[in-house]
């Protein structure tokens, strides 16, 4: 077994210092050097390609995302959200009910009424969300 002076302890004890503070600074970015999130635009909740949800307007090839249930001419539908909002809510997006204003949950969703008129065009009528128009159990 070699036999390492005091000196060439000193000298690995600060290499691997040198390498442990390198580590850290590589692997946890400072915020100021983190790209910023791009805020989306907001559009008015109501409008056609504006998600009823948190009011982000839509990009092409964005959707919905919402369950349709079986029914005549007029469906229940739960609107969960679009991708800015559903399942993870990006930066700066808020989830708010467009009938009571209340802040909806993560595992929220709005209730509608789901109509196809004469003319093949779909209506939506939200009613509420989980937290005005779903009643609570009582346990």
């Amino acid at each position: 077994m070699v036999a390492l002076s005091p000196f060439s302890i000193m000298v690995l004890v600060f290499v691997g210092i040198a390498l442990l503070v390198f580590g850290y600074g590589l692997f946890t970015a400072p915020a100021a050097r983190r790209p910023a999130a791009k805020t989306r635009p907001r559009g008015k909740k109501g409008d056609p390609g504006v998600c009823p949800v948190c009011g982000t307007l839509l990009s092409s090839g964005e959707q919905i995302k919402s369950a349709l249930f079986p029914g005549d001419d007029d469906r229940i539908c739960h609107v969960f959200g679009c991708p800015h909002c559903h399942p993870y809510l990006a930066t700066g997006v808020v989830r708010t009910c467009p009938v009571c204003k209340a802040k909806v949950p993560a595992e929220g969703y709005l209730v509608a009424r789901f109509f196809e008129r004469p003319n093949k065009k779909r209506h939506v009528h939200i009613l509420g969300c989980t937290e005005c128009r779903v009643p609570k159990r009582k346990n």
